[in-house]
């Protein structure tokens, strides 16, 4: 066994822990690349009753994983952990210890047993189903990354008439965001609630830039939809890959077109940025015909993310 230390993060740890993730993430390829300034900024949740959580594995004085505990609001309480460990130090049970601590400090996040944990695991990740599998996690859902390869090929957008496409507007959009944000995505999967805090924290971020929020717009009823990018999401070779991070239509304006729109049009600024290839996560068990959608336009599954579950607490025994 290593000699093996888990703590929690303090301030001092944010650029030896941004290393750590920029580490990974080069062979790992799961778009958790970040900077200290956006790290920091991240870890701040400014939601009431939301925690973060950093905890970090140690061997002497270097950094060799961590995991980040999210508490979710919502009507059941939830959490879910994300993580990595240096690729140097991998397969040696730094993962295995990180996450069952990860689960006391999750029992004592929450007042009520049992409370769900999910873990997001990337299939390509070596070792990491099997990490979950031994934890006794179980999978409950599962997202495809799709790529598009050539995504300087794509046609124009075409927008209904009614739509006008724009950029993001700080200190103007904020509000209409969030409700359009929360509208849209009520019914996905594992959502939570979504607030202007929330969205005046994201728009808030260092790296956050205007033209990376494509709003369409209806000049008589406000904001049908949105596509948000994030032209950083570069891969390690080849190609240089960004990433459509969300793409949404509220229900009133659904079957019209605007979703396929706002797909290219965030395909094209993309390749106008340098872009030749572009990706997204979709829900493979989404009701709405995204995949096909996706499929249409050139995207293939490159990858898929399972999210696997564990109950935290057993209910307390009762008493005679």
């Amino acid at each position: 066994m290593i000699p093996l230390g888990i703590r929690e993060f303090c301030q001092a740890d944010l650029e030896a822990l941004t290393a750590l993730i920029n580490r990974a993430d080069q062979v790992d390829h799961t778009g958790f690349a970040t900077s200290a300034e956006d790290l920091a900024h991240d870890l701040v949740e400014p939601g009431a009753g939301r925690t973060k959580s950093v905890l970090l594995a140690e061997s002497g004085d270097a950094l060799i994983g961590y995991t980040l505990l999210h508490k979710a609001t919502g009507d059941t309480p939830r959490l879910m952990a994300v993580g990595a460990v240096d690729p140097d130090w991998r397969r040696r049970g730094v993962g295995t210890a990180l996450m069952l601590r990860a689960e006391e400090r999750a029992a004592e996040l929450v007042d009520q047993r049992p409370v769900p944990l999910d873990l997001p695991l990337h299939d390509s990740v070596a070792g990491a189903r099997e990490l979950a599998q031994s934890l006794a996690y179980q999978p409950v859902r599962q997202f495809l990354y799709m790529v598009c390869a050539d995504a300087l090929s794509v046609p124009a957008p075409i927008f209904p008439a009614h739509i006008a496409l724009r950029d993001y507007v700080q200190g103007q959009d904020e509000e209409e965001f969030a409700a359009a944000y929360g509208e849209i995505f009520a019914d996905h999967w594992g959502e939570e609630p979504y607030t202007l805090a929330d969205e005046q924290h994201r728009s808030r971020a260092p790296s956050f830039q205007p033209e990376d929020n494509l709003l369409a717009i209806d000049a008589k009823d406000g904001m049908a939809g949105f596509c948000l990018l994030d032209p950083q999401a570069a891969g390690a070779a080849g190609p240089t890959l960004a990433r459509i991070d969300d793409l949404g239509v509220r229900p009133a304006y659904r079957g019209q077109g605007i979703g396929r729109a706002l797909l290219l049009a965030g395909m094209k600024r993309l390749g106008d940025r340098g872009a030749t290839s572009v990706g997204l996560f979709v829900d493979a068990a989404s009701p709405y015909p995204a995949v096909h959608l996706y499929e249409s336009l050139g995207f293939v599954t490159q990858d898929r993310v399972t999210i696997f579950r564990k109950e935290i607490g057993a209910p307390d025994q009762a008493r005679d």
